[in-house]
């Protein structure tokens, strides 16, 4: 997790690189994230057949293959065309990775899985920091170029490291009936009824990363204390990560969708007064941490919620589904986060997702009674 989303949110700390190199808009910017993740809703389709058919460790390799591919696309672009071909193949190998992780982590540590999903899904933000910490200083002291090779050499280097796969009764069987099992899984009402809130959740998060460098800088920060606020807001991830899913055990009974809820809420305040902080370097990193906690620290919540809503043997294909639909938030928002941007301004956009994730906590809190009971009706056994 960690090294594959070393590769995926290269986006977030290169975002100035690219944005001077190729003398973009707010909105183009926007735009590469959405490709990225149309990328990831592409590949999320198929990720039931290669996780759930051909194995986890095969769908491993694939994934890790086609995001060094991506980045040497990326890499050796020389229009804005070109580069957002290549984020949108890295993209959609990176579709495959939470799938594919998440079905072994349900077959090896089902029903004490939580926490361990929890220092799973904390790889993605640890990832992320790497990035930003590593990609910025490749790019000012060589070019964008060199840092998006680094790219295609780590993702190549686990294409070919990642161990053959151990194949299982679900590598064995075929591909027939995948179709209807995958448009049978698009009616399932308590997933629509979880994914389809938290896509806003997925539009704040990925608005965050793609323009929060880019706002510091606004702000009157220097580019090094941008991307080290930018690890800061990671760290809160990892933080949020771990916490959350652990808090839903203990304080919750296992009740994710309520966590998720408690989760929105938080994260939309603090948009609403992110606009609000201070320029002094002490009181940016702690809205960065908190905010990193609440508005991309619910990831691991909400892959735990969904591993237990799916069948054991329909991991993947859960999973892929639910990226789709969390990913429409993405898709549609970051480009429309931009527009508010060169419209308006930034105040506006942050107070824009805020407004939005308070209304989706009061209609996930609406929703609960419902959502508890046959969540809890339908866990794996």
């Amino acid at each position: 997790m960690t090294l594959g989303n070393f590769n995926d949110s290269a986006y977030s700390p290169l975002a100035p690189f690219i944005k001077s190199d190729f003398l973009l808009s707010s909105a183009q910017l926007g735009l590469i994230t959405s490709f990225i993740f149309i990328g990831s809703l592409t590949m999320s389709s198929m990720t039931g057949y290669f996780v759930d058919r051909l194995g986890r460790n095969t769908a491993l390799k694939i994934a890790f293959g086609m995001m060094a591919l991506g980045s040497l696309v990326a890499g050796s672009a020389q229009n804005y065309p070109e580069i957002v071909s290549g984020f949108f193949i890295i993209g959609f190998g990176y579709g495959i990775v939470t799938p594919s992780t998440n079905s072994s982590v349900m077959a090896a540590y089902y029903p004490h899985h939580a926490r361990t999903m929890g220092i799973k899904q904390s790889g993605v933000p640890l990832g992320a920091a790497l990035a930003a910490l590593a990609l910025p200083l490749v790019a000012l002291h060589f070019s964008l170029r060199d840092a998006l090779i680094l790219m295609a050499l780590i993702s190549g280097g686990l294409a070919i490291g990642v161990a053959r796969d151990v194949r299982t009764d679900g590598s064995r069987s075929s591909g027939k009936g995948y179709v209807r099992e995958f448009f049978s899984t698009w009616r399932n009402r308590l997933l629509l009824m979880v994914s389809l809130p938290v896509a806003f959740l997925s539009w704040g998060q990925q608005s965050l990363l793609t323009y929060f460098v880019v706002y510091m800088r606004f702000r009157g920060f220097p580019i090094i204390w941008s991307e080290i606020l930018l690890a800061v807001l990671l760290a809160g991830s990892v933080a949020g990560r771990l916490f959350w899913v652990n808090l839903s055990e203990r304080m919750f009974s296992r009740n994710r969708s309520r966590m998720i809820a408690m989760i929105m809420l938080i994260a939309g305040l603090l948009f609403i007064t992110f606009s609000l902080v201070a320029g002094n370097i002490l009181e940016a990193g702690v809205m960065a941490f908190v905010l990193g906690m609440s508005a991309i620290g619910w990831n691991s919540t909400y892959v735990t919620l969904i591993s237990e809503i799916a069948p054991r043997d329909r991991i993947g294909l859960f999973s892929g589904v639910s990226l789709m639909m969390i990913s429409m938030g993405t898709i549609l928002g970051t480009p429309l986060s931009g527009t508010v941007v060169d419209v308006i301004s930034y105040d506006a956009m942050w107070r824009l997702i805020g407004l939005f994730l308070l209304l989706m906590s009061l209609t996930v809190a609406l929703l609960q009674r419902y959502l508890a009971r046959h969540i809890s009706g339908n866990l794996n056994p």
